[in-house]
């Protein structure tokens, strides 16, 4: 059995909309003490949207900190007050245009377990009617819709990096058939 830590202290050391810093002090099982610094988040959404040809949609964008394009799937945080589910939607709509009329949770995962405290809310996004996308200003997305032998092949060639999409397909795979 693994011994757990034990906190004894916490404090923000910083915090904006999207997530808190926090710095924690904690003692370990056999008494030394240390510090831990770490991100928490309200948690995310990513959805995966099948279209009626059952096609997948992926979006294109431009991502700052990898300096790169990244071709991955509608995502979003978590707003305060939201629900999961509320969230996949309106990015559903805000990011590609499209409100669900059959959304599926299908999983959860931690993305970053030693950095972030945040659960991602994994859905699949079928029976899409049309809604008016409003991305952010910071949102450059192109969509591209993939059939699932397609999307396979550009995720195992590599063309999809962003490891959160990657473990949203491991998720959704089983629901795409």
């Amino acid at each position: 059995m693994v011994k757990k830590w034990l906190k004894l202290s916490s404090e923000v050391f910083h915090e904006n909309k999207w997530w808190k810093g926090i710095h924690d002090r904690f003692r370990l099982p056999n008494g030394k003490e240390g510090d831990y610094f770490y991100m928490k988040t309200p948690g995310s959404v990513f959805v995966i949207p099948v279209d009626d040809d059952g096609k997948v949609i992926f979006i294109r964008q431009y991502r700052y900190v990898a300096d790169k394009e990244s071709l991955e799937f509608v995502a979003g945080g978590i707003k305060p007050g939201k629900t999961p589910e509320e969230t996949a939607q309106a990015e559903l709509a805000e990011e590609i245009g499209f409100v669900a009329g059959d959304l599926k949770e299908i999983g959860t995962f931690e993305p970053c377990n030693g950095l972030l405290s945040e659960t991602c809310h994994v859905f699949v996004a079928k029976d899409l009617k049309s809604a008016v996308a409003t991305p952010d200003e910071t949102e450059q997305i192109v969509i591209e819709k993939y059939s699932i032998d397609e999307a396979e092949k550009i995720i195992v060639s590599g063309e999809v990096w962003d490891g959160m999409a990657l473990a949203s397909w491991v998720l959704a795979k089983p629901y795409l058939k």
